[in-house]
Order: C-alpha cells, then sequence, then structure tokens
C-alpha cells in the first residue's frame, strides 16, 4: 500500500549473506501492485526476480541475489522512505483526495 521501504531492501542483503533466495511476503489486493513492488525491489536491491506465486497471505516474491553478490557499502538505500516517513506521506496523500 506504501511501496518499498529502505528496512526491506537491508534485510534483503543481510539475508543475503548467507542464502542466495530471499521470499518475500506482499499483501497487496491485485497482480498489478504485485509486479510494481516486484520491479522496485528488483530496481533497489540489484537482485533477479525469480517468481511470484499466490498464498494464502498474499503474495510470495522469491528475489534471487545473483552468482557473484557483492554486498553494497551502504545496505540502506537513500533515495527510498523510513516506514515513518511513507507513513506521514500516505495520510498527507489521504488528505488531499
Amino acid at each position: 500500500r506504501r511501496g518499498v521501504f529502505d528496512g526491506t531492501v537491508e534485510n534483503m542483503h543481510l539475508h543475503w549473506k548467507y542464502r542466495e533466495l530471499v521470499k518475500i511476503i506482499v499483501k497487496a489486493k491485485t497482480f498489478a501492485e504485485v509486479k510494481n513492488i516486484a520491479l522496485s525491489l528488483e530496481a533497489e536491491s540489484g537482485g533477479i526476480l525469480v517468481s511470484v506465486d499466490r498464498v494464502s497471505k498474499g503474495y510470495a516474491m522469491i528475489v534471487y541475489r545473483g552468482k557473484d553478490y557483492k554486498r553494497p557499502p551502504t545496505l540502506r538505500p537513500k533515495n527510498l522512505l523510513t516506514k515513518r516517513k511513507a507513513l506521514a506521506r500516505s495520510i498527507e496523500l489521504q488528505r488531499h483526495q
């Protein structure tokens, strides 16, 4: 609903330290929203989207880190919002509608 947070990408990189795949559960309503989230996660993390599956909680995305993975110097991207700022932005957008 509010997009991809910087903490999500950071946790992906921390998980990739020991494993090659990351499974992310998304509670989106439509497949178009899931596709948008998957593309932004793929771009921000540098991973490769393997699959998107329908599960009971929503959708499960599996992202592969790549064979020659090297951790970035900063795990949190500077261009993404924190969870608190995304909530404030969402509330502000709802006020203007």
